[in-house]
């Protein structure tokens, strides 16, 4: 078991005794047991530097941070079912799921949850995954916990054993200051597609769009570079707290050794206590100042009315903004319209996730055309980028965020993404100077720049 250098070596014996109180008497019988401990010792407001196997989301300006390690239980789903799939191996998971909050205060054991933009493939990572991690670490506002959660049947001996590995491996983590980003210089070293077939692809979408066919649709790439040296996800994660405060964070570790890391703007779908929270975010400036022209407003207007026609038959009450705001990012400005509703009964949140993605965000209008062009002229996105990243708690409540401004990292080499909205008043050269635009923000990170 990992030994933190000062205070923490106290604390992890009480941990491992009350753990140990707690599994005897709570222990036994079938499914899951969660076991939630109050944790003010730690200060957890960041990914720990050195910590490997893990996923990571927060949602900073909200104070809201968890990390997950191990896995107490996972499914993996892929295909036109896969939400569904998702949704019932939870309910299941819930159905003989025992959670203890032994500190009483108000925290609940969480599954964390990611999928791809495409219901197959997703190269490096499952195309779609939810688990419950082994220790989840948790910071909501000013409280701090650890859930613990096994399998019931389980050797109390052994399981304890588990638990304390894992948490000698996150205290000694926290124990740690994530380095400074350092500078890098980054080498591009190639394109997918490359800028002349991006073009091309856009031109024939716009005259797809102006015959009628469809109304927009979104248009990836993908670029790769290699760094003078290796790159550390702990202190990028740290830049882009820093660049980024207002974004949502995820880092995901692969059990391949890649890791997928970014800062979205956008948040897919939230629930909480039966209210419904979507984002709308279409339209994008980076060096006019102005987003009120008829075609920005166009595209976010597609967006809007798609969302409220996925939520409308599930949704009661449904507020609506009359015009967007403008969304301030460092080098970004997007439209940003909040869409909000009441759930009805018996509405989960992957059902929600599974009538909202792809939204025209991120796919085009109407959906299922916008999907068939982009198949039919070889669009491919690889791991989560474009599809979310999230968690979905204990009571069902939860919130998935678009997989947007994040890069796939493999030791001194990184795969960047970025796409932009096609509609009938794009420009190509404009679309493809856009997405360059979005690439840089990562870029800068990547380089070392905070």
């Amino acid at each position: 078991m990992a030994q933190p250098a000062h205070l923490y070596p106290s604390l992890l014996q009480a941990l491992e005794t009350r753990l140990g109180s707690l599994l005897r008497r709570h222990g036994g019988g079938g499914g899951l047991l969660s076991l939630t401990l109050a944790m003010p010792e730690l200060a957890f407001d960041r990914l720990p530097e050195d910590l490997h196997d893990c996923s990571y989301w927060a949602r900073p300006a909200d104070g809201h941070f968890l990390l997950g390690l191990g896995v107490a239980a996972s499914v993996e789903a892929q295909g036109e079912g896969r939400f569904r799939a998702l949704d019932a191996a939870f309910a299941e998971y819930r159905r003989l799921w025992r959670a203890v909050d032994a500190d009483d205060i108000g925290i609940q054991p969480t599954a964390l949850a990611g999928f791809a933009f495409g219901q197959e493939g997703a190269g490096d990572v499952p195309n779609s995954r939810l688990t419950i991690p082994t220790l989840l670490v948790q910071r909501r506002e000013e409280i701090c916990a650890m859930t613990f959660t096994c399998d019931r049947g389980g050797s109390p001996d052994t399981v304890l054993a588990g638990w304390m590995a894992l948490a000698g491996e996150v205290v000694a983590a926290l124990d740690r200051e994530a380095p400074p980003p350092a500078s890098s210089f980054l080498q591009r070293l190639s394109s997918q597609p490359d800028d002349d077939a991006w073009l091309a692809r856009a031109v024939r979408a716009v005259t797809d769009i102006r015959a009628g066919e469809l109304d927009k649709v979104v248009l990836a790439r993908s670029i790769r570079v290699r760094s003078s040296q290796p790159f550390v996800p702990a202190a990028l994660m740290a830049a882009l707290a820093t660049r980024y405060p207002g974004c949502v964070h995820f880092t995901h570790f692969s059990p391949g050794g890649g890791v997928m890391l970014g800062a979205t703007p956008e948040s897919l779908v939230s629930l909480a206590d039966g209210q419904v929270v979507s984002d709308a975010l279409a339209g994008t400036d980076w060096q006019s100042g102005r987003l009120d022209d008829e075609k920005s407003l166009h595209e976010h207007r597609l967006v809007v009315n798609a969302i409220v026609r996925a939520l409308e038959p599930v949704c009661g009450f449904l507020q609506i903004p009359a015009r967007p705001n403008v969304y301030e990012l460092q080098e970004l400005r997007h439209l940003r319209s909040v869409i909000r509703g009441t759930a009805g009964s018996g509405v989960s949140l992957l059902n929600l996730v599974e009538r909202l993605h792809p939204t025209p965000a991120i796919g085009g209008a109407p959906a299922r055309r916008a999907l068939d062009w982009l198949a039919r002229h070889g669009e491919t996105r690889s791991g989560w980028y474009s599809g979310a990243t999230g968690w979905i708690g204990y009571d069902g409540d939860g919130e998935f965020a678009v997989a947007l401004r994040c890069a796939w990292l493999d030791g001194n080499e990184a795969e960047l993404y970025a796409g932009a909205g096609i509609v009938a008043g794009s420009d190509p050269r404009t679309e493809l100077e856009e997405t360059e635009a979005k690439l840089n923000a990562m870029l800068r990170v990547l380089e070392g720049g905070a």
